[in-house]
């Protein structure tokens, strides 16, 4: 995923989107990174469970807590930091 790709699906899936909503309801029934990338997916958001823990480990490193006022976005950043 280039950094053009991650900005896309932060915008997308944070604040208040329908993406946002869907997101954070969708991280709840999670069970794995493959669940998060092949949610991602279906909304035409193809990243790997690598990029994705990479954003979360520097969204860590600039914010605490990880994803706080992020919507969906946060919510998947907060669930990639503990899987």
């Amino acid at each position: 995923m280039s950094g053009q790709e991650l900005d896309r699906l932060k915008a997308d899936a944070s604040g208040n989107t329908g993406l946002s909503e869907a997101l954070a309801e969708a991280v709840a029934g999670f069970a794995s990174m493959d669940d998060a990338i092949n949610f991602l997916e279906s909304r035409g958001f193809h990243v790997s469970a690598r990029e994705l823990s990479e954003a979360a480990s520097d969204e860590a490193r600039e914010q605490v807590p990880v994803g706080e006022g992020e919507g969906g976005y946060g919510a998947l950043l907060r669930f990639a930091t503990e899987h």
